[in-house]
């Protein structure tokens, strides 16, 4: 298992902070929404950093985080 030290996960953040805020910005009503569920991708990723997917899936990781934290902050009735 691959151990992660905090230089990877602010790197993370440095390389991807603004591209999921905007992707969190268009699926949210608000920017403060998308705030708080571009911080709770960061979290669960800072949280599973032990298995941290090799460079090339990160972003796509990532991004499968933050719209799967969207899904579940989502009312059940407007699920698709």
């Amino acid at each position: 298992m691959r151990k992660t030290n905090p230089t990877q996960i602010e790197k993370l953040v440095e390389d991807y902070y603004l591209p999921l805020f905007r992707f969190a910005a268009r699926l949210c009503d608000s920017p403060a929404n998308a705030l708080i569920l571009t911080q709770r991708t960061f979290r669960l990723a800072f949280d599973r950093s032990r298995n941290l997917p090799v460079p090339n899936n990160r972003r796509a990781w990532l991004f499968a985080i933050l719209f799967a934290k969207f899904l579940e902050g989502r009312p059940r009735g407007l699920r698709s």
